[in-house]
């Protein structure tokens, strides 16, 4: 099975509150399925270690009240909590139950070594883009990650569309390996 240096993630995490972003549009209250959502039981099932490099790292996209299942979950794929690598600043503001919510955390994860050789070392952490789509997440991201690491080989967990230089696996696109 092929190896990868550079996984990044996007969990389908499964909300249980009665206005689940997952189920629902929280503005409209409109019954509505997003995306396929997986429990934490199938998460952690998944053989993502079976697709590590012994060096590799795991970017996983978290939402803020999902935060305490993310680090679990990395972890559980034989990786190390390493720090916050991006903040996503939606620039539009979602209901919550304490704050209104406007951004994603973008968590990197360690195997082994951080993979060499490096490319760019000042790429920024913060990043302002408009949310489009339910779920769809920012390409400058993925840009931003290959900026770090051009070389290695890197593959897109849950994805929802094909990037050049990247492998996909996913429900949404034609998956180019199996899990």
């Amino acid at each position: 099975m092929k190896k990868y240096k550079i996984i990044y993630a996007d969990p389908p995490w499964e909300y249980k509150s009665s206005d689940c972003i997952a189920k629902k549009s929280c503005l409209s209250k409109e019954h509505k399925e997003h995306y396929s959502y997986m429990s934490w039981e199938n998460l952690l099932k998944l053989s993502i270690k079976d697709i590590c490099d012994k060096n590799c790292l795991l970017f996983m996209l978290t939402t803020s009240p999902k935060l305490n299942e993310a680090i679990p979950l990395g972890e559980a794929s034989g990786f190390k909590y390493s720090t916050v690598a991006f903040v996503w600043d939606k620039k539009r503001l979602n209901p919550s139950y304490y704050t209104m919510s406007q951004i994603e955390i973008c968590l990197v994860f360690r195997r082994g070594n951080i993979p060499k050789p490096r490319g760019l070392r000042n790429i920024r952490q913060f990043l302002s883009e408009e949310r489009t789509i339910h779920s769809k997440k920012p390409d400058e991201i993925r840009n931003r990650i290959t900026q770090m690491f051009p070389i290695q080989n890197k593959i897109e967990l849950f994805a929802r569309q094909k990037t050049e230089g990247w492998d996909v696996w996913g429900n949404e696109v034609d998956s180019s390996i199996v899990i």
